[in-house]
């Protein structure tokens, strides 16, 4: 019983709310919120959404949670773009110096969602490939 109410599970603080995977990236993209476009870059994404850096602008994006935005990420290798539309759903303002910012993609289907899953693939043969430096005791 959690919460006073039977059959309810206690949350744990480690519980994983996500509905997918997330692939650890490095993806160029740009964001496109409020007319503005900015350039980024997205370091972890799922089919659901993603997470984006800006350390490399000189002023940072306001972008309001809950506001609509679009983003367009590039894949070099695939020679293709994968675009969408979502909203702002948090700022991560606890890891590192600089903010980052969570998006969900609205649904994604058809030439979109298998566009997404090339780049999720991608990101995951990237990671294969890296090897953590052998010097480090």
């Amino acid at each position: 019983m959690a919460n006073g109410k039977p059959g309810a599970a206690a949350a744990s603080p480690r519980h994983e709310r996500r509905r997918y995977p997330r692939a650890a990236t490095s993806f160029s993209a740009a964001l496109i919120a409020g007319g503005q476009r900015y350039a980024t870059r997205v370091i972890n994404l799922s089919m659901g959404g993603a997470l984006l850096d800006f350390r490399d602008l000189t002023s940072k994006p306001r972008i309001a949670v809950g506001a609509r935005v679009a983003i367009e990420i590039l894949s070099r290798p695939l020679q293709e773009t994968f675009a969408a539309e979502g909203k702002a759903v948090l700022w991560n303002t606890t890891r590192g110096p600089e903010p980052l910012l969570a998006i969900q993609f609205d649904e994604v289907t058809g030439e979109a969602a298998e566009i997404l899953e090339e780049l999720l693939a991608e990101a995951l043969v990237d990671l294969a490939r890296f090897r953590p430096p052998s010097d480090i005791p």
